[in-house]
């Protein structure tokens, strides 16, 4: 579902700076004290896009008037936002530092019977039109496995897509289809920046990792002049305890594009190594030449 804001912006950039974190909000111990954390950070690198995996907001809390949350662009005007909404905290509290974001957020399922899951981006410069996309077989907001992604696009030439698949051996939601339907669904589009929980570990061969790659995407891991481990979950998380029989260092939330960008650096964040740890995943932060 393709949603556009009138008001055009023309943002023309050689250098753009990219975070994604899957947040696990609202589920973490010590939550508030996270939140707070990952504001902190954010306002310190500021990223020039923000994607967010796992972004809840509790089922029963109150919801809030649309027309009141600044920065917000709706990608369905159906959407409530609710007043624990992780991504409107986030944004309410870089706003009062005196940083604007923009934003959007869209609801997927239930998520530990009591949060509505979904996805969230966050950009510096006004959202032009949003992109949603159902990626599973289910559209189930009751069914755990139901996938979707959200897109947006600030200057009309290039689209920044957000996503939390499934795993390459799920019997009933097999990362192999849901790859097929999104990269089928954004062939069409120049520029493509595509980042995320991939559930799909860069060092296991020919599974989720290698069918990216040989659809002709590039990892801006790879193309990074500086990096690390790339490492974003080191100990055994929700997901992925009944696949692994030990912990292990895993580089499954990445950031790709559909073309061979000069990076200048792809580096780990928030995994308590110069800055603090607020989720059960590390996030991501390239920047380009």
């Amino acid at each position: 579902m393709l949603h556009i804001n009138n008001n055009y912006f023309d943002w023309s950039c050689c250098y753009i700076k990219i975070l994604t974190l899957n947040t696990h909000s609202l589920i973490e111990d010590a939550y508030s004290k996270k939140l707070e954390e990952f504001v902190h950070t954010v306002a310190l690198e500021r990223p020039d896009v923000i994607s967010l995996q796992e972004v809840n907001q509790s089922v029963d809390s109150n919801p809030l008037e649309i027309t009141s949350l600044e920065g917000y662009f709706p990608c369905d005007n159906n959407i409530s936002i609710h007043e624990d909404n992780h991504v409107y905290n986030v944004a309410k509290r870089l706003q009062s530092l005196g940083i604007l974001y923009y934003w959007t957020w869209l609801p997927i399922k239930v998520g530990y019977v009591k949060f509505t899951e979904g996805l969230a981006i966050l950009s510096l410069k006004p959202i032009l039109k949003t992109d949603t996309l159902l990626i599973s077989n289910t559209n189930e907001y009751y069914n755990w496995r139901t996938r979707k992604v959200l897109g947006i696009t600030i200057d009309n030439k290039e689209w920044f897509y957000n996503t939390h698949m499934s795993w390459w051996n799920d019997a009933f939601e097999p990362f192999q289809l849901q790859w097929l339907k999104l990269n089928n669904h954004l062939k069409s589009i120049d520029k493509v920046w595509l980042m995320g929980d991939f559930n799909n570990p860069a060092s296991i061969e020919s599974e989720g990792y290698d069918m990216v790659s040989n659809s002709k995407w590039f990892d801006t891991y790879i193309l990074a002049k500086h990096k690390d481990t790339g490492f974003t979950v080191e100990n055994l998380i929700d997901g992925w305890k009944e696949r692994l029989p030990k912990a292990t260092g895993m580089r499954i939330d990445q950031i790709w594009c559909n073309q061979e960008v000069s990076i200048e650096s792809s580096r780990v964040i928030f995994n308590g190594k110069g800055s603090p740890i607020v989720s059960d995943h590390y996030g991501v932060i390239i920047s380009t030449l």
